[in-house]
């Protein structure tokens, strides 16, 4: 579908979703449960049907205990969760989401995350996330890498962030983890693999390389 094509505008929104980057600007209702259930309303889906989908949603995205709460009395990652329960509901095929945790705390990113990945493990609704975030970016099967409104790079986390020059050309950033094996790699003359995309990987090429 041509997003472009304003006859296509309502099957679109149909298929896909959006989750903007301020769950504020998001966030309509004056209670929880009436925020998520405010797009189906608009569907005109069955208001049985509206129970069950908010109830379902909100406890997808652990939030169903405050369903009474106001949103305007949640913390940043907590309305966020709230948007997205509300894009569960409405059962969309595809979710864009807008650098979703560009305004979060740490323990607000990692709520969110944790709930994106849920998106598409249990509900296999597909995402696609929007980030500055490295170690966002590499949580996912594919990364597109934009710049200057083209597409630079396209394929796995680790065929795409062991590109470490062509990354840093275009002003991006690559994984702590493998800048630093990548920079040891520069200075030392070494051949380390620079493939690390966890903690975990980084220590063992780490151990590997200069304790053994």
């Amino acid at each position: 579908m041509d997003t472009r094509d304003e006859n296509n505008t309502y099957e679109v929104r149909k298929t896909v979703s959006m989750v903007f980057q301020n769950p504020d600007n998001q966030l309509v209702a004056t209670v929880v449960e009436e925020d998520v259930a405010f797009a189906l309303e608009n569907m005109g889906v069955p208001p049985e049907e509206i129970r069950k989908r908010v109830d379902d949603a909100l406890r997808a995205v652990g939030m169903y205990e405050y369903r009474a709460q106001a949103p305007h009395r949640l913390s940043g990652g907590q309305k966020q969760r709230i948007a997205i329960a509300g894009v569960i509901a409405m059962m969309p095929r595809c979710v864009v989401l807008d650098e979703p945790t560009a305004m979060l705390d740490p323990q607000g990113r990692r709520e969110v995350m944790n709930v994106v990945r849920e998106l598409n493990r249990k509900f296999g609704i597909t995402v696609i996330l929007i980030t500055h975030h490295m170690d966002e970016a590499v949580q996912a099967q594919r990364v597109v890498v934009m710049h200057k409104g083209n597409v630079l790079m396209d394929g796995t986390p680790r065929e795409i962030f062991t590109q470490v020059d062509k990354l840093r050309a275009a002003s991006l950033t690559v994984p702590q983890t493998i800048e630093v094996l990548y920079d040891l790699d520069q200075q030392d003359g070494e051949k380390l693999p620079i493939d690390a995309l966890s903690i975990e990987e980084c220590a063992d090429i780490l151990e590997q390389e200069y304790l053994n």
